[in-house]
């Protein structure tokens, strides 16, 4: 059951960064990059195991790579632009910072 909530936990909050960080740059960059990691981290904090922490952000970049391809009407959500480069640069920065972390 562990591993179902973090990976959900870590694909809701792909969704959620995904269409926020559009949202009035630069906060709703800010906004995305600050629930990631406060996400990731929190899961490992309440199962205070690393791994947990791993699982979550596996479910963040499967959405975020989901959204970052050529939908079938030839649709992005995630821009090859400066925001959405920033965003792909920074969302991964926070990912390994909130891992590297303790857990505990």
């Amino acid at each position: 059951m562990k591993y179902l909530l973090s990976i959900a936990v870590g694909i809701a909050t792909g969704v959620a960064a995904t269409f926020i960080h559009r949202f009035a740059p630069p906060f709703g960059l800010v906004i995305s990059i600050l629930g990631t990691f406060t996400a990731v981290w929190g899961i490992g904090r309440i199962y205070a195991r690393r791994r947990f922490k791993f699982i979550a952000a596996l479910g963040w970049i499967v959405i975020f790579f989901q959204a970052a391809t050529f939908g079938a009407g030839k649709e992005l959500l995630v821009q090859g632009g400066n925001l959405g480069n920033a965003f792909f640069f920074l969302s991964f920065t926070a990912l390994a910072t909130a891992i590297a972390f303790p857990a505990n």
